[in-house]
Formats: C-alpha cells, structure tokens, sequence
C-alpha cells in the first residue's frame, strides 16, 4: 500500500470527523482540523472543498435568527461566507443596567451591535455627564475607535438590560483572507446607520476646551520606552496646529497597523518654530491619528502639562483660530 494510498484514506476518515464536529455546531475545532488536513495532505483538493461547503452549510444553519432579523439591512448585503464570517467572529453578550460599555478618553477596540435594550450615549464636560443620544435596538456603538484611531470621545452606559453582541479588532483582521470585502462594507454600513458622531454634530457640542491655532513649524517625537525614558524611535513632521493643551503634525507611514500601535504612546515632542526661533521640548501622549491619502497621516498630541501662556502665545502664526 503505497503513502500516497495511506494519506487519502487518513484524509477521508480527517473529512468524517469534519463533518461530525461540523454537525454538532463545534465549527472552530472542525475549521482547525482541515488546516491541519490541508496541511498534511493538500492534493486532497475535492475533501477540503468538500469539508469547507459542510462547514458553511451548517454555520448557516445555526445563525441567530432573531438577531439576523434585527440587522437584516447589513447581513443583506453580505455573501453567506461573509455572513458566517461576521456573525461567528462576534460575541454575544447580556448586560444588565448602570455597565459602561465605552469610556471617554479609553481605548476601545470592539464594535457593539445592540440587539435589545437602551444604551445612554453621553459626554463628560466641566464634572458634568451631557447626554448625546439613546441607543436602542438595531444600534451600533464604538465604531468611531474601531474604524478610526482615537481614544473614545463619548461614553456610554447601559440604561436597561442590554442583549447585543460585539466583535473585536484582533477578529476583524483574521478577515483579509477569509472574507477580503468584509471589513470595507462593515465600515460603509457604520458610515451610514451610526448615531453618535451625527448626534454630537446635531446639538453642536463644543467639545474642546482650548482654541487652536494653525502653525508653521516642525515637530519631531521620540517615544517613550516602559521604563520611562527617551527611546532611539523617533517619526517627525510639519505641524498643523497647536494650543494650550496639545499638538497636530503630519507624519508619513507605510502601513496602517503601524500608525495604530502608535495610539497611547507617551511621547517626548520637540516643536520648533522658525519664525522667532521659538523651541520647545514637551512630554504628552498620542490620542488620535487621522488618516489621508498616500499614507499621509495626522498624529494628534495632549500635552501632560498645559503650556502656560506666556510661553504659548509666541507660537501661534497667526490670528486665524478654531476651537481646539
């Protein structure tokens, strides 16, 4: 009995077993096992499409049929493999009420689709909570962090027993090679259908404190290392604007994950400004960083002390101002 014999009866009893673990709704083991039968016997080609169609089939058997009613304007427009792809990358959740989902000013990296119940979206601002909107049923939450890179800039909290369910980052990324156009039509759904940013704009919120002002100079920022200290790993750019209490300047990058490592960063940033040979050496943290074209970015700064303004108001450029 030659090798070749041997490999495709193992992989015939491997697709069995597939389908066993496949009909008893253990997908992630059944997935496991044909990697390893792809692995080890990848001329198997009729078995691993074989097991893979028997996987799809019962995953789609086995969605959630209440929550696929409530987020039918998404799961529409998904193939089944995407769907199957969304739907088991997320986990489902209860909650009951007065549990904050996101915190302003946090990191947050899971995107929540609200299934049943209320959620308060709110704003803190002079030690006072300010209610933005009231998330319910068919309701997205977090998609600002999870599509962008900020730290949140709302908070929101639970007002009644919550059902929903929420997918992480980490998950997404799994999706380039399973479901390439995924990510993209999630973003475009969120786009369309999320509440809060369109809320704070409705009731024109005035959420910065201190004005900004653009600028003509450069910024070069050294990351600061775990045990505190000024790291060899700099990035520098043209600033775009500045005030009293943090920086914006344009950095290039390559690869977007990069950029994303950088939110949270405390970061020594040296500001020089030409006109009046004006330099600063400050300390802060990287709160957001926007993306543009041709990886083109923009690194946004809180400095850890306020600049006091005597020392800030010789480096604004001019008399031109928003609200920072």
């Amino acid at each position: 009995m030659t090798p070749e014999h041997d490999r495709s009866q193992d992989s015939e009893q491997i697709a069995q077993k597939i389908k066993e673990l496949a009909n008893q709704g253990l997908f992630t083991e059944a997935e496991q096992l044909r990697d390893q039968m792809m692995r080890d016997n990848p001329m198997a080609l009729n078995l691993i499409v074989f097991t893979g169609e028997v996987i799809e089939e019962e995953k789609t058997k086995n969605l959630d049929l209440d929550h696929m009613a409530v987020w039918k304007t998404l799961y529409d427009d998904l193939s089944s493999e995407e769907t199957n792809c969304l739907f088991y990358g997320t986990k489902q959740a209860t909650l009951e009420s007065g549990k904050l989902l996101v915190s302003q000013g946090k990191l947050n990296n899971r995107l929540f689709f609200i299934d049943n119940g209320r959620v308060t979206v709110f704003y803190h601002k002079d030690k006072k909570n300010i209610p933005i909107i009231q998330l319910s049923r068919g309701d997205i939450l977090g998609e600002e962090t999870f599509f962008g890179i900020s730290f949140c800039s709302l908070s929101a909290v639970t007002q009644s027993e919550v059902n929903l369910r929420h997918i992480s980052r980490k998950e997404a990324q799994t999706w380039h090679d399973k479901a390439p156009g995924l990510f993209e039509k999630l973003a475009d759904f969120c786009r369309k259908h999320g509440k809060s940013e369109r809320a704070v704009v409705r009731k024109n919120l005035e959420r910065r404190t201190y004005q900004r002002h653009p600028c003509k100079g450069n910024a070069t920022a050294y990351l600061i290392d775990g045990q505190g200290n000024k790291s060899q790993t700099y990035f520098r750019g043209g600033i775009e604007d500045i005030s009293q209490s943090g920086v914006c300047f344009s950095m290039k990058c390559s690869k977007q994950e990069t950029a994303r490592a950088l939110l949270g960063k405390e970061i020594e940033i040296t500001i020089i400004i030409p006109e009046g040979e004006i330099k600063r050496i400050c300390h802060g943290t990287i709160v957001k960083v926007s993306f543009h074209l041709h990886n083109d970015y923009s690194v946004h700064v809180r400095f850890k002390n306020l600049l006091e303004e005597a020392e800030f108001k010789p480096m604004i450029s001019n008399n031109d101002s928003d609200t920072d």
